[in-house]
């Protein structure tokens, strides 16, 4: 058990790095102007913490617990109308305003590229957590009825 406390460790670290990464673009071009940072951070690490589970269940501290498992399959419910209503504002701003509109201390080429950037890897991890969310109570279910009936996850 605490093998799988330090390897879920690991991987919180590992996702930390990886969001800092993908928004290390973003911040340094932008600075505090972009509206979505608290949105597109929570994107990434529902998609990353999601897909990880979904795939890796058994090297998970929670694996056997049946208890904890039965709760995860009704955690989505709330996160599938965050993601909607943050893909939604954020298609509004695109719409209204545009990313150039935060962009303005950068050259025109810059400004094409880094908003490009910015509709793609928003638009990439909000579908992706979409879909993780949406998976992620099935594969609850499908563990829990594997733990009960074949005593695997």
């Amino acid at each position: 058990m605490k093998s799988k406390i330090t390897l879920e460790f690991i991987w919180w670290i590992i996702t930390a790095v990886v969001v800092c990464l993908i928004m290390l673009p973003i911040y340094s071009s932008v600075g505090m102007e972009y509206p979505f940072y608290t949105s597109n951070i929570i994107f990434i690490i529902i998609f990353l913490t999601l897909t990880r589970y979904i795939f890796l269940l058994r090297y998970t501290p929670f694996g056997w617990n049946k208890k904890v498992k039965a709760v995860l399959v009704f955690l989505p419910i709330p996160l599938i109308f965050y993601f909607l209503d943050a893909m939604y504002d954020f298609q509004r701003f695109l719409d209204e305003d545009g990313v150039n509109s935060i962009l303005t201390s950068l050259t025109a080429e810059e400004q094409s590229s880094l908003g490009r950037y910015i509709r793609y890897e928003k638009m990439f991890f909000g579908t992706a957590g979409f879909i993780t969310v949406v998976m992620f109570p099935i594969r609850m279910i499908v563990s829990l009825w594997r733990q009960k009936n074949r005593n695997s996850v």
